[in-house]
């Protein structure tokens, strides 16, 4: 094509135009093509890069699914609830993704607070008592119980243990057992959880309008 336009220019034949119209067709042709060489770029990245594979259970953005499908455009995910989210790949390698397929285990790090009316001898006892409730909790390790701080409204403990598995539903189930064991031996030992709250100690007769 291109040595035909050559030569009817070098025959006189006046080409302007046509240069010009295919001037606007190689423009358009490479913005419509932008969007598919994205994606196979994306998609080569994937491939190349590895940042998940078919059947891993990942978390991209608000998404939360085992990748099902790798295409050359998009991505089918199975998400937790059953339904098929499909990504654009460009999309997925431009966010931050967690792949929890080569985790070991789990840390779990959260705080918990208890009352001020929890007395001493019962905050000595609550790093011990949590400890026995994860050691009763199968594939989990203990790491550390502490009384780290007093709040405004609690007593607050920080708690770190380990759940050993890689399947979500199972370290869901034991996330869920330890805390209804902490809610249960806490109950046991007449020791309540805080919640915010204020206590406003007022002096004289302020409430009858004398002066305090």
């Amino acid at each position: 094509m291109i040595g035909a336009l050559v030569l009817f220019q070098s025959l006189g034949v006046k080409l302007a135009a046509i240069w010009a119209l295919l001037s606007a067709g190689g423009i358009g042709i490479g913005l419509a093509l932008k969007d598919p060489a994205q994606e196979l770029f994306a998609y080569l990245m994937i491939l190349l890069d590895k940042p998940f594979t078919v059947g891993q259970f990942i978390n991209a953005g608000s998404t939360w699914a085992t990748v099902e499908r790798i295409g050359v455009r998009s991505t089918h995910l199975r998400s937790l609830r059953g339904e098929i989210v499909v990504m654009n790949n460009s999309a997925l390698t431009n966010t931050t993704i967690l792949n929890f397929a080569d985790m070991s285990s789990r840390r779990m790090i959260y705080s918990l607070g208890v009352t001020y009316d929890t007395t001493v001898d019962q905050m000595k006892a609550i790093p011990s008592m949590i400890e026995e409730v994860i050691n009763g909790v199968d594939n989990t390790n203990f790491s550390r119980c502490h009384f780290t701080e007093f709040g405004d409204s609690s007593l607050n403990f920080e708690l770190v243990y380990y759940i050993n598995t890689r399947d979500y539903t199972t370290a869901l189930n034991a996330q869920q057992a330890i805390n209804l064991g902490i809610m249960e031996a806490f109950a046991q030992q007449g020791i309540e959880f805080a919640f915010p709250s204020q206590t406003l100690y007022l002096e004289g007769d302020t409430l009858s309008g004398k002066a305090s």
